[in-house]
């Protein structure tokens, strides 16, 4: 399912994007089909996953810390890539890979596309890549119908951010704080006077994300905002839960509460 009709569905039953991001390959490789799947059954409504990098600049301790699991596990692209071939007859949510640009690089802008295009998935989201630099990955993208989520700052410029809606489709990441990932505690009034303002130059869907990780939060923001982003907060409860006994179940139960079910 593409991320637009994603969003079309949640607007006509007058719902809010709950999204979820978990690195592929934490906190093992074998456990990220059932992570996915109980995030699926559970009712979220997309997925982002990461690819898992050796310098996430843009993520705090907790990512950090899984990032570097993962790799350790020896997640890579191509293993990504055969994983997303055994689940894609069984996914019913949009699923977006998320990852710095060296990998993609690495692995070949136009390779990478087609590849993802073939396995039946169609967007991608590249942490490090501003759009001032994103020319030849828009036009790779282009080709094949693929949809580019771009992120918007606090610190974005009016001016930069109606260039950015240009080129984004599927949703705007609107990020927070300034700063890396991680819980955080928010001021709700710039917040919702910087997204409001985002609502006068697009019509994409504008999510949230960075620090949220209580259900009062999520409530909040949901007010002003087409949805929700959680991370780091998912993936300290996998970290602090996954050895136990129904972990899966547990995993649930939370996601549950952090939606505010």
């Amino acid at each position: 399912m593409r991320i637009e009709e994603k969003f079309k569905r949640l607007k006509e039953e007058k719902k809010k994007a709950f999204i979820v991001y978990i690195p592929f390959g934490f906190p093992k490789i074998s456990y990220t089909k059932d992570l996915i799947f109980s995030l699926q059954n559970v009712g979220i409504d997309l997925i982002e996953l990461g690819i898992p990098f050796s310098e996430p600049l843009a993520d705090g301790p907790i990512i950090q810390k899984a990032t570097d699991i993962a790799l350790k596990n020896g997640a890579t692209v191509g293993k990504m890539f055969r994983f997303l071939k055994e689940i894609r007859g069984y996914l019913k949510i949009p699923l977006l890979i998320m990852t710095y640009y060296n990998p993609l690089f690495r692995f070949g802008v136009s390779d990478f596309f087609k590849k993802l295009k073939n396995l039946g998935f169609s967007s991608t989201m590249v942490v490090d890549l501003p759009f001032e630099e994103s020319k030849n990955y828009l036009k790779e993208a282009k080709k094949i119908d693929l949809e580019t989520v771009f992120f918007i700052t606090p610190t974005t410029s009016f001016s930069r951010a109606k260039e950015i809606v240009k080129v984004s489709k599927g949703f705007i990441y609107y990020i927070s704080v300034t700063g890396i990932t991680g819980p955080k505690e928010f001021n709700y009034q710039p917040l919702r006077k910087h997204i409001n303002i985002l609502k006068k130059i697009t019509n994409l869907p504008i999510c949230v994300g960075f620090g949220i990780h209580h259900p009062q939060q999520v409530k909040e923001i949901n007010k002003f905002s087409d949805g929700v982003i959680v991370g780091s907060c998912v993936i300290k409860f996998i970290e602090n839960n996954y050895k136990k006994n129904n972990f899966l179940k547990k995993l649930i139960e939370y996601t549950k509460w952090l939606k505010g079910n």
